[in-house]
């Protein structure tokens, strides 16, 4: 691992800090502490449960776009990168998952550019999902930040696969693009970048990929569900909505300010939102929080902690991999 990530994970590690011990002071400390301590432990069985679910969903939709993409990986190797993957959650907007593309280069040999537009998609497909599961939540809760971010999000997510979709625009915009200093000689990546992105954005692929994406994300809601039981919320149909509503819209929020992991936004919104839609006290609230953030994105960060100390040559690069690349996709020419 560079020096440089190293340095980014750390920094990311302390702001976290930083940001709970804000989280604690603002609750009250003592009111924070009584609630955790009145909190039926035996129900992070389920809730670590259901994040799993999102977890081995998510991989395995990773390793399918793989293959989609005529990547030669097994399902162990692809395994491998994904949990190391999880690492990199904790870098600023996540860019440290563009190291993935560079890990299947080093197992597979597939070139970084046929394999980088997969990591756009994740991103692009988890945030929609979200913004489905959100939906509902959005029209009955007027929220003129939630709102605005739903739109930007959504309409960023339908401009892009537009524009992938129509090749004649596609294909215009990379020759336009080439015409720019430093560009042209990117342009063999590009356009292999670009026929990934124009296959895994095919509308039947899409499809079934967006609903991987909201069962896994549904799940986690649900986990939410369950901590917001053990503290006290009310049982019922109304309640599991608004977590899984409260639970989607706080990480689109957190991922959408681009901090590591999603630090303050997700937190600050949970707290936010439950307190105005559940009626939690704040200390509640807070402890709900922290308790799902620790079993969500903390969870994660554990697997991609344990599997970086397992299989580190990923990121130095493999000595054993194989270097023959794969072939590019074929794809027709002409789609409108």
């Amino acid at each position: 691992m560079s020096a440089d990530l190293q340095r980014k994970l750390l920094y990311s590690l302390v702001f976290a800090f930083l940001i709970y011990i804000g989280l604690a002071v603002y609750s009250d400390w003592n009111a924070l502490m009584a609630a955790l301590t009145e909190f039926p432990w035996a129900l992070l069985v389920p809730v670590i449960g259901l994040t799993l679910v999102n977890y081995v969903g998510r991989g395995l939709r990773w390793h399918w776009y793989l293959r989609l993409l005529g990547v030669p990986i097994s399902r162990q190797e692809s395994g491998k990168i994904f949990g190391v993957g999880m690492l990199m959650v904790m870098t600023p907007g996540k860019a440290g998952e563009f190291l993935k593309p560079y890990m299947v280069k080093s197992v597979a040999g597939t070139p970084m550019s046929v394999t980088a537009p997969v990591i756009l998609a994740e991103r692009l497909l988890d945030g929609t999902a979200m913004l489905i599961l959100a939906a509902a939540g959005l029209f009955a809760f007027p929220n003129p930040t939630a709102r605005a971010i739903a739109v930007l999000v959504f309409s960023t997510f339908l401009v892009f696969v537009g524009v992938i979709q129509s090749r004649p625009l596609a294909l215009r915009l990379l020759s336009l693009g080439e015409q720019l200093p430093g560009v042209k000689r990117f342009a063999r990546h590009l356009h292999a970048a670009y026929e990934s992105a124009y296959t895994i954005f095919r509308p039947r692929y899409l499809l079934a990929a967006l609903a991987v994406g909201a069962a896994c994300w549904a799940a986690e809601g649900l986990a939410y569900y369950v901590v917001l039981r053990g503290f006290g919320a009310a049982a019922g149909g109304q309640t599991l909505a608004l977590a899984v509503f409260i639970f989607s819209i706080s990480t689109v929020i957190g991922a959408v300010f681009a901090m590591p992991g999603g630090l303050g936004g997700v937190e600050g919104s949970l707290v936010a939102l439950s307190v105005q839609l559940l009626a939690l006290p704040v200390a509640t609230a807070t402890a709900a929080a922290l308790l799902i953030r620790f079993c969500t994105l903390w969870m994660g960060v554990l697997v991609g902690v344990v599997s970086f100390l397992l299989w580190p040559d990923l990121l130095a690069g493999a000595p054993g991999a194989k270097r023959t690349p794969a072939p590019a996709p074929a794809l027709p020419r002409q789609e409108g």
